[in-house]
């Protein structure tokens, strides 16, 4: 017999085949017998056998813990994707059932069964957003083991990402709850706050990324796309910043058959339009409040470059460019997507070409000083359009 007692004052025991969950309190009690009543014969939970007088038995499940399964995954993104897809295909079944959160439940609370999950804890369901329950997954996997690092902040943007192919939530609350999630899982922690971090993983969880890839490279003489810079070509490079957010676009010219896997392509609607057109279609195409564009030409920009530009405060701006070196860079380029859809349109309508000239009359731009974050160089930002600038880089 093995007993436990939770840090809400319940006691769990087993018995032979059975669970059984003593309640400290009579509330806890009727809320947890209500949701197992309502996931009856779903297979998201142990099937309940007994619920009277503050306790309720339920079948004993084996199974790996899934927070196991998921810390062997490592870094490789295959295996880890194959976990949030087990843990988004119960979650969604979940909500449909029951419409609560799932509140502080999380990966150690499940055990996998053949492929699907099983939860075994439901005392900390209550009522929720689904958007409060993703953020504060998100910030825990960002976390893991204890503080922030490359790979875990990785892992949370990829979880994000593969759950926007299961749910349609709400970007803007998203955003909104990732900071207070991240304050209390740092404080639960006894982690420094940051809330840098959280203003980045809120942006990017809500950002739609596109690579601008259709230009002839006519100045470089073959399809710079596929020219490698230390081991990938650049258009890998730029789809790589990009990979993990939950929309994902690659912009091409009407005839071009290029497409990356996971990426949606979107075509010029007319030939030889300059990446103005590009960018006003895939605005049109943005399900997320912002969207980033990026272009295929830029090898040497840096995911750590990227994140302090992606958190920089939003205000009422509805457009972001760095200057670097007292010139104003057009890419990358951050936009609102609703107003900038419409105020590019617009531009494109009055046979506008220029991107920053459509930006700058239309839209409220805010600049960002690229010099002012530590470890810059100039050649972050460079667009390699010869080659000479393809020599220079890669010799």
């Amino acid at each position: 017999m093995n007993k436990a007692k939770g840090s809400s004052g319940n006691t769990v025991e087993r018995r032979g085949d059975r669970i059984i969950k003593t309640f400290a309190s009579r509330m806890g009690f009727v809320r947890e017998q209500g949701i197992y009543e309502k996931l009856k014969g779903t297979g998201l939970v142990p099937t309940m056998l007994l619920a009277q007088d503050g306790v309720i038995e339920t079948q004993y499940e084996e199974g790996q813990n899934f927070y196991d399964v998921f810390l062997a995954a490592g870094t490789d993104p295959a295996k880890q994707a194959a976990c949030f897809e087990m843990f988004f295909a119960w979650y969604k079944r979940y909500r449909e059932e029951t419409n609560i959160s799932i509140g502080t439940t999380n990966f150690k609370d499940f055990i996998v069964q053949d492929g699907s999950l099983v939860c075994l804890d439901l005392e900390h369901c209550c009522p929720g957003s689904a958007e409060e329950d993703i953020a504060r997954l998100a910030c825990e996997i960002a976390m893991v083991p204890k503080g922030y690092t490359a790979a875990g902040i990785e892992s949370a943007k990829l979880f994000v990402c593969v759950g926007a192919n299961f749910l349609n939530w709400q970007p803007e609350v998203l955003a909104k709850a990732v900071p207070s999630a991240a304050k209390e899982i740092e404080d639960v922690n006894g982690l420094k706050n940051h809330p840098g971090m959280a203003m980045y993983l809120a942006a990017y969880f809500t950002t739609a990324g596109v690579v601008l890839a259709g230009g002839k490279s006519s100045r470089m003489h073959q399809d710079k796309r596929q020219l490698e810079v230390d081991g990938r070509t650049m258009l890998e490079a730029s789809a790589s910043l990009i990979a993990a957010m939950p929309q994902r676009m690659i912009s091409v010219a009407p005839d071009d058959d290029a497409a990356f896997p996971g990426f949606e392509t979107i075509r010029d609607s007319q030939p030889d339009a300059g990446p103005l057109e590009g960018i006003t279609r895939c605005l049109r195409e943005s399900r997320q409040p912002w969207t980033l564009f990026l272009t295929c030409d830029m090898p040497l920009l840096t995911d750590k470059l990227l994140r302090l530009f992606l958190s920089y405060p939003k205000d009422d701006a509805d457009a972001f460019l760095f200057v670097a070196e007292g010139r104003r860079q057009t890419f990358p380029l951050l936009l609102r997507t609703e107003n900038a859809a419409r105020a590019l349109q617009d531009a494109m309508d009055s046979g506008e070409r220029k991107v920053q000239d459509a930006i700058g009359k239309r839209l409220k731009l805010k600049t960002i000083r690229a010099e002012d974050f530590r470890g810059f160089a100039p050649r972050m930002l460079w667009n390699i359009n010869t080659p000479e600038e393809y020599k220079e880089i890669t010799e």
